[in-house]
């Protein structure tokens, strides 16, 4: 059997579809079958059936579900392959957006990833976000067009499916600084009091860990970056960590391995010996959530 590719020696391919493109191969052997009978029976051309395999064209739904009604895949399996396929769509629709070439560095990254550690000191993590208070950040914060703005938003909330992928589930925990709990969304509240109870909800997931830096702290390490996140990211054989860090006026991903380690130590620190536990946090999240007002200890 011809050895598995290593993706990050094929230019231009997605993980998710160079996994995928995998899978379909390793059935299509299973099943018996060359490329050339498998393209004979999809009515296509062997050259399709080949950039499926290697990474190089993405796998609309249809693709797969043929293949799997070919190969006599079990249908848990399918299922699995149907869900790969689309977030592997995803992925490609975002890297071929309008928005900045860094953006989708990161959405790229994110899509790869298997876990996230993501700090926030000014705004609900965008994984967390309701679909009206990122299209108010998003609007307030940025000279977007109105397409460009609703471009956006639906980028933020398909990245979201992660949390509740059957397939794949994106393994998150979130250190949020109280502050961003009470910042205001522009005059209308029930933005801010919906996302708060949406934080409560999401809380509950068991992929999802959210704890909070509460006011009392005061500086803390860590503060300094106004949001910073730590990807955990596996490709073939590999394993890495990438981070991504916003400070001030500027944004940049950290590359050298001593810069990471640093970041990953500020961010362990808070979450053993500085932000309030779990449940504490979500405690506050639901008295936030229920309009109380902020004069009570949860420690």
């Amino acid at each position: 059997m011809r050895a598995r590719q290593d993706p990050v020696s094929i230019p231009g391919v997605n993980v998710l579809r160079w996994e995928l493109g995998n899978a379909l191969r390793e059935l299509r052997l299973a099943a018996n079958m060359t490329v050339a009978q498998a393209a004979t029976a999809l009515e296509c051309s062997d050259a399709k059936i080949s950039r499926l395999e290697n990474g190089q064209r993405g796998a609309v739904a249809r693709d797969v579900r043929d293949l799997c009604d070919l190969y006599g895949v079990p249908e848990q399996r399918r299922n699995e392959l149907m869900e790969m396929s689309r977030e592997s769509r995803t992925a490609d629709r975002q890297s071929n957006s309008t928005i900045p070439a860094k953006y989708s560095t990161y959405v790229a990254l994110e899509t790869s990833a298997t876990s996230m550690r993501n700090y926030e000191g000014s705004f609900v993590p965008g994984l967390l976000q309701t679909e009206a208070y990122a299209r108010a950040v998003i609007q307030d914060l940025g000279d977007f067009t109105p397409a460009e703005v609703e471009e956006r938003v639906q980028i933020r909330l398909e990245r979201q499916r992660r949390l509740t992928s059957r397939f794949r589930p994106l393994q998150t925990h979130f250190i949020l600084d109280e502050n961003v709990l009470w910042r205001p969304i522009r005059s209308d509240n029930s933005i801010r009091e919906a996302q708060m109870a949406h934080l409560v909800a999401v809380s509950r997931l068991p992929n999802v860990t959210v704890q909070v830096v509460p006011y009392e702290v005061g500086f803390y390490p860590g503060v300094e970056a106004s949001s910073m996140v730590l990807l955990s990211i596996e490709e073939g054989t590999k394993a890495y960590t990438a981070c991504y860090a916003e400070g001030g006026f500027t944004d940049l991903f950290l590359r050298g391995t001593a810069e990471i380690e640093a970041w990953s130590a500020k961010y362990e620190r808070m979450k053993e010996e500085i932000a309030l536990s779990p449940a504490e946090s979500r405690v506050l999240l639901m008295k936030i959530a229920g309009g109380r007002h902020r004069h009570w200890s949860v420690r």
